[in-house]
């Protein structure tokens, strides 16, 4: 009896290109809200992160995946999740809410990137 195992292609983008030029911070997540690893970020003056409304108004990049279940979880017990200020990342892995960016939002999100002393490369 013979058994067919299917090709499978898994393909991830790197989202941290160089450690050594890593800054990372904590902050606060919003209750029963959704986070990826590399969704653009807006931080307000309470420490509180928000998704960006597009890729040119955001300012620090998520670190971690969290859900809308745990959100609500570490909100009510202030629990903070980390985000990146600084560094180099790879345009192609970040995100707007777990979308990534569409080719032709590069450029602003870059834009946007260098004013946040960040680098988004294309490798």
């Amino acid at each position: 009896m013979s058994q067919v195992i299917p090709n499978i292609t898994v393909q991830s983008k790197k989202l941290v290109l160089d450690n050594e030029k890593l800054r990372r911070a904590n902050a606060k997540v919003t209750t029963a809200t959704a986070y990826k690893k590399g969704d653009l970020l807006a931080l307000s003056e309470a420490n509180v992160l928000t998704h960006a409304a597009d890729e040119k108004t955001w300012d620090v990049i998520c670190g971690q995946d969290v859900t809308a279940a745990e959100a609500t979880i570490k909100a009510a017990a202030g629990i903070e999740i980390p985000v990146y200020y600084g560094g180099v990342f790879s345009i192609e892995a970040v995100s707007l809410s777990g979308t990534l960016l569409a080719a032709a939002k590069y450029d602003a999100a870059r834009a946007k990137a260098t004013k946040n002393k960040i680098e988004l490369s294309k490798v």
